[in-house]
């Protein structure tokens, strides 16, 4: 893969299934926006700007005290392991990246970055669009502080083909009450920092994902920001509580793991590092997306923004993999 990021995937991987539109509502307003026409009932900031652009807005810059690492070295790992999720109570996969000088440097602990797949996505990818290798690129060429990154299992057919959308299920008999975001902020996070060498802190944390992974990585971080500190939401989906999937349950029940409703009633987006990035050609998400971004300017909640070229599929998001991980590295707090 190219080192712009704008470059065209050779061989780019087969678009994965993908969640359908659907209305959205903004509850404190009760207005109606749809992905045709949006209709909001506040105005974003008058500096608010949408800009496409093809490089991300925040780099990583190293510490004014020089670390006491030498630019890594070594191998790096890219595997597949598992592990037993007390809340699903169930063995589950997920990817694993370990970056280079994680073998060598053996007192030395890593922030980590949990990746969320998209509806109808496998564990393994964000390691089909080459992520471990642009990892391994950004660390030897120092644009990026090493990070440890996770890439959990749970989006491609754990409901009956339908997806988790990483949030804790409605109860029975409204459906199977299986707790997917238990799963992630609480299973997942103890098991990596007791199996691996992590920075055991919410300021070296991060979680992130793609379509359904975005609203999950939102719904995640909006619930525990005690645990994350850092979220990023790629061509997020803001699928609602309208009766289409059991498992979101009623308005009520959602409302606790709406991103919307989250942001409108609850003060922890402020305690958060925000990405938001969405294709300008995006013809599934791409309004729910910028009907987000304007919520956020509108109730002066800072976030990173990028409408950039592309549509709602596996080109676009492993185009924007360095972007990505350069935003992340940049974000989350290392030694």
């Amino acid at each position: 893969m190219s080192a712009c990021a704008r470059a065209t995937p050779t061989a780019p991987p087969t678009p994965l299934p993908t969640e359908s539109p659907t209305k959205i509502s903004l509850p404190a307003s009760g207005a109606t926006a749809t992905r045709a026409a949006p209709t909001l009932t506040f105005a974003p900031n008058a500096t608010a700007t949408r800009t496409v652009t093809s490089r991300p807005t925040a780099t990583f810059t190293p510490a004014a005290t020089p670390t006491p690492y030498p630019l890594p070295t070594g191998r790096s790992e890219c595997s597949e392991k598992k592990f037993k999720s007390a809340s699903l109570d169930k063995e589950m996969p997920y990817a694993l990246y370990l970056p280079r000088g994680y073998f060598d440097q053996t007192r030395r602990r890593y922030p980590v970055l949990y990746l969320l797949s998209g509806l109808g996505g496998r564990h393994t990818e964000w390691k089909e669009y080459l992520l471990c290798q642009v990892m391994d690129r950004l660390i030897l060429e120092g644009k990026v502080q090493p990070v440890i990154v996770v890439m959990p299992s749970g989006n491609d057919n754990p409901a009956g083909g339908i997806g988790s959308f990483w949030f804790n299920h409605a109860p029975p008999p409204t459906s199977d009450g299986k707790k997917w975001g238990d799963y992630i902020w609480k299973d997942l996070v103890a098991h990596a920092d007791a199996t691996y060498r992590t920075l055991a802190r919410r300021e070296s944390r991060a979680v992130g994902g793609l379509s359904a992974g975005g609203q999950g990585a939102l719904t995640d971080a909006l619930t525990h920001p005690e645990i994350f500190s850092v979220v990023g939401a790629h061509s997020s989906s803001f699928r609602r509580a309208d009766g289409s999937v059991a498992y979101f349950g009623d308005e009520k029940y959602y409302n606790q793991y709406d991103p919307i409703w989250l942001v409108q009633n609850t003060p922890n987006a402020r305690q958060l590092k925000i990405w938001l990035d969405v294709g300008d050609r995006d013809d599934q998400w791409g309004n729910s997306v910028r009907e987000f971004h304007a919520l956020l300017d509108a109730l002066k909640i800072p976030h990173t923004w990028n409408l950039f070229f592309g549509f709602h599929d596996s080109p676009y998001w492993q185009t924007h993999v360095p972007d990505y991980l350069l935003w992340y590295a940049a974000q989350v707090a290392g030694e």
